[in-house]
């Protein structure tokens, strides 16, 4: 049986390299929507947004890690990520998720700036319950 070709997935940020694996598709949440990468993937650069990194290994399993904001990169099978805060699904599990969905619904919406912060809260919470259920 002949080989498949691989991607190799980099998630870094500031403080650690929280991811470094082989996939065998990647999809990234760029700031403007979905984008799926396959090998042979055209070079590109993009701006991210808040979402889930999701990517199958060789065994075909799924994998999911927290982004928020940054950038990716795509070159020569190669999937780096540049972001200031990568949560991985070992780094939290659904209580933790669950509690801070609380406290994100839990907070003051007095003014606009509070309401915004609000809905982000609430928004990340949904991702980190997300990223505890990726099977």
């Amino acid at each position: 049986m002949a080989e498949t070709t691989i991607l190799r997935c980099i998630v870094i940020t500031p403080d650690t390299q929280a991811v470094d694996t082989e996939a065998t598709d990647v999809v990234l949440p760029a700031h403007d929507g979905l984008l799926g990468v396959l090998p042979g993937h055209a070079p590109f650069l993009c701006k991210l947004g808040t979402g889930l990194l999701r990517y199958r290994d060789r065994q075909n399993r799924k994998h999911a890690v927290f982004l928020e904001k940054g950038f990716g990169q795509v070159r020569g099978n190669e999937v780096s990520i540049l972001t200031p805060n990568a949560i991985t699904e070992d780094d939290i599990d659904a209580a933790e998720a669950r509690e801070q969905l609380l406290q994100a619904q839990a907070m003051s919406t007095t003014t606009i700036e509070e309401v915004q912060v609000r809905s982000e809260a609430i928004q990340r919470a949904k991702y980190l319950q997300q990223l505890t259920s990726v099977d």
